[in-house]
C-alpha cells in the first residue's frame, strides 16, 4: 500500500513539472546560408540573459528550431539571421542592425526591441510558432 501510494505521488509530482518542446518556424530569409540564433526570455530576463537557446543552420527559405524541455511559463523569443556567419549581429551607423531580426507575435520595437508584453505567448505543452524575419527599415518605416 505504501509503494502504490509513494508511486502514485511521484507520478503527481512529475506531471507538474512536465518539460515542452518549443518549435520555431522562421521564414523571411533572403539569404540561404548563415544560422538564426535563437535565445528564448522570460520576463525577469528579457533581452538580459536568455533562459533557452539554440542555433540553426540556414539552408532554405523557411527553417525551424527546436527547443525541448522548455519549462511551462510565459516567454518572449528573438531571433537574428547572422548572414555571414560571423557569431554576432551586424550593424551599420549609429547600431542600427544591418542583418534580419524577428520577435514572437512577430511584434516590432521603433528604436529597440519589441515590449515582452507584445512578444509574450504561453507554454503549457508542446508549442508551435512562426517568425518572419524582417530588416530593421522595415520596421520604422
Amino acid at each position: 500500500m505504501k509503494q502504490t501510494f509513494l508511486l502514485l505521488m511521484l507520478l503527481a509530482a512529475s506531471t507538474l513539472n512536465a518539460q515542452s518542446k518549443l518549435t520555431i518556424v522562421v521564414d523571411g530569409m533572403e539569404q540561404t546560408t548563415g544560422t538564426l540564433y535563437v535565445a528564448v526570455y522570460d520576463t525577469a530576463n528579457y533581452m538580459k540573459k536568455p533562459l533557452y537557446g539554440t542555433l540553426a543552420k540556414v539552408n532554405k527559405e523557411e527553417v525551424s528550431a527546436v527547443l525541448d524541455s522548455i519549462a511551462p511559463g510565459e516567454y518572449a523569443v528573438s531571433i537574428f539571421h547572422d548572414e555571414n556567419d560571423n557569431g554576432k549581429l551586424d550593424t551599420g551607423t549609429f547600431g542600427i542592425p544591418v542583418e534580419k531580426m524577428g520577435s514572437s507575435n512577430n511584434a516590432k520595437g521603433k528604436y529597440g526591441p519589441p515590449k515582452f508584453n507584445d512578444c509574450k505567448f504561453t507554454i503549457e505543452e508542446d508549442t508551435v510558432i512562426y517568425i518572419t524575419l524582417t530588416s530593421y527599415n522595415d520596421v520604422v518605416m
